[in-house]
Formats: structure tokens, C-alpha cells, sequence
């Protein structure tokens, strides 16, 4: 790649990477799982910062939300990627900075919700007829409570475990955790919230009796907040308990930020920008692997320092691993 990467998604054999600081998205041929081979680009104007990608189910369309230094382009790009090797704009939304993406799909209807910083929790039906997005939910409360990727999450449940309903947790840099029955997509229900501290990136887990939400300290807002997992219990949304802190053991001077993290079979995966890919034991919080990226720092990346991870990605027992400062994915058999 010819820059630093950021976000990656990846529906059966077809990966889509964004180029952060061109403002590319790299479709991406995964038949070999260990070497991702870039298939076709879809490219916009540069001055981009950073954003989001999300398949829909079937695959055929990408949501790209686009962040920029100069509100260019800014906001979400749909993708028609039926030829990975010839993605097309279908449809673009205009906003004040897409920062975090989730496609749902809901029976028949399919949505789309945005982080936006300058409107809040925006809620979208998508028409996959023509790829249009119609929004129809507004959350805008408190005014800009996004202030990048570094402070914002999404994570849908189609199905919570003790109640049956879906559930969508939305973090903010602002407003920690909010809960919300996902029931009507166009009228979420705010189910319950946590505060104490900003949050970013966030995953959740139910069982019968239990729901635990993993959720990444932010550093948009609040620099000084330390790179932490904040472990909480949501089994009664009115009333979510703190549990647990997983910290990273960082040196002083250690660029300390929790990047992206990913839950599966019982383990918690973190990209963290300087010690690559961290694994813990979700239910212990012990760390139980790791592994550092090698190589040269890309002079295009726009990172100086090396390495300088972003994203992670698991599926079919393998992670994917993203550096912004090395341009490169790294394929771990897990």
C-alpha cells in the first residue's frame, strides 16, 4: 500500500482497507486469507483524516464514512462493490464528520447509523434498490460529543440474550455508554447510560443472565484519561456497574492509545497504536498473547513513529491487523 492504512471490513473473501490520508479504499481479494491482494480503489479528494467501513449483508454495498481536514467530501459514501475491482459511488449523504458506522439489516429493512460530530446519532434507512440513504432519526445531544474515531463506537446485538430485542450501544467521548432497544430503528428507546468516563470503542457480550460491555477509554477529549478497557456489567441497563480496568503497561512517552478491539471466542483482541495487537482473556481480563508489527515506517503513512496499529478484524480464525505507520495488514492464525 502506498500510505497508512486504517479501518478494514471483511464479508466471506472480499476485504475492503481505507488509505487514511489519501482517502482511498483498497478493495481487497482475500482467497489467500495470508496474503490480502488489492483488487480495485475507489478514490476521493485527499485532506482525509481518518473514517469508517461497513459491508451490507449481501456484500454488494460498502458504507464509507469519509473524515476530512477541510469538510471535502465529508460524510458517507455508498459503494456499489458488486465488482470489487470497480467500486462506484451510488449515493452520497453529506456530514459534519462520519466518524463510526453500523449497517443493520432488520427482516425486510435495512439501516444505517452514523456518529456524526456535529449532529449526534444519526439513524438512516438504506434503499438497497438504489443505494440512497433516507435519514429518519436524529439524536443530537450534547453538541459535539464526537470528536473523531478516537471517541466514538457502535455495537449491534440483533438479538440480546435476556430480553430477546435488539440492542444498539453507542459510545462518546461525551457521554460514555448508552443502551438502546433497537426495536423501531427510526425511534431508538434509551434503555441506560454510564458516564464516568469518555468512551470509544466498544463491544458487548449476553448471556441468559448477563450482559458485559467492553469499552475503550477515549483520548479526544481528555488526553490525560489513560489507555484502559473499562469492563462493565449492563445486566440491568438502569444501572450499569464498572467491574474491572484492563490497562495496557505502557513506558512513559509510550504513544498509549487504544485504537479498535474485537470480541471472539471469548477472548478480547486490541490494536493499540504502539503495542500492535494485545489479547486478553475477556472474562479474567488476562493478557493471554501479542504481537508487535515489523518494518520499516512508510515515509507516506504521515506517522512518525513505527509501528503504529489501528484496526483489527477476526473472522474465520484469523485476525487482521492494520498499521498506520508500516502500510501493511497482518494475517494471524489465530
Amino acid at each position: 500500500m502506498e500510505a497508512g492504512l486504517g479501518r478494514i471490513e471483511i464479508r466471506g473473501k472480499v476485504g475492503a482497507v481505507l488509505q487514511r490520508d489519501e482517502g482511498t479504499v483498497a478493495m481487497l481479494d482475500l482467497s489467500n486469507p495470508n496474503a490480502p491482494r488489492p483488487v480495485g480503489h475507489y478514490d476521493t479528494a485527499r485532506d482525509s483524516l481518518d473514517g469508517d467501513l461497513a459491508f451490507s449483508h449481501d456484500g454488494r454495498w460498502l458504507f464509507y464514512a469519509r473524515q476530512t481536514s477541510n469538510f471535502d467530501e465529508e460524510g458517507v459514501h455508498v459503494l456499489d462493490v458488486s465488482d470489487p475491482a470497480n467500486p462506484t459511488l451510488a449515493f452520497y449523504l453529506p456530514a459534519g464528520g462520519a466518524y463510526r458506522i453500523q449497517y443493520i439489516k432488520q427482516g425486510d429493512a435495512e439501516w444505517l447509523v452514523l456518529l456524526d460530530a456535529i449532529d449526534g446519532l444519526v439513524v438512516s434507512r438504506f434503499v438497497p434498490e438504489t443505494g440512497a440513504l433516507v435519514p429518519v432519526h436524529v439524536d443530537p445531544l450534547p453538541e459535539l460529543k464526537v470528536g473523531g474515531p478516537a471517541s466514538a463506537g457502535l455495537f449491534y446485538e440483533p438479538k440480546d440474550r435476556i430480553t430477546g430485542a435488539p440492542l444498539l450501544y453507542v459510545t462518546t467521548g461525551k457521554t460514555g455508554l448508552q443502551i438502546f432497544d433497537y426495536t423501531d430503528p427510526s425511534a431508538p428507546q434509551l434503555l441506560g447510560s454510564w458516564s464516568k468516563v469518555g468512551l470509544a470503542e466498544v463491544e458487548a457480550a449476553s448471556s441468559k443472565k448477563s450482559r458485559t460491555v467492553y469499552a475503550a477509554t477515549e483520548y479526544w477529549f481528555d488526553k490525560a484519561i489513560p489507555p484502559e478497557v473499562v469492563v462493565l456489567d449492563a445486566s440491568d441497563p438502569a444501572k450499569v456497574v464498572e467491574r474491572r480496568r484492563i490497562g495496557m503497561k505502557l513506558a512513559p512517552q509510550e504513544p498509549n492509545w487504544i485504537q479498535s478491539m474485537d470480541l471472539a471466542a471469548g477472548r478480547l483482541f486490541v490494536a493499540h497504536s504502539s503495542k500492535g495487537l494485545v489479547v486478553f482473556d475477556a472474562r479474567s481480563g488476562r493478557r493471554v498473547a501479542g504481537h508487535l508489527p515489523e518494518g520499516k515506517r512508510n515515509p507516506g503513512a504521515g506517522v512518525v513513529s513505527s509501528p503504529y496499529s489501528i484496526d483489527v478484524e477476526v473472522t474465520r480464525g484469523r485476525a487482521y491487523l492494520t498499521d498506520a505507520a508500516l502500510g501493511i495488514i497482518e494475517t494471524l492464525k489465530l
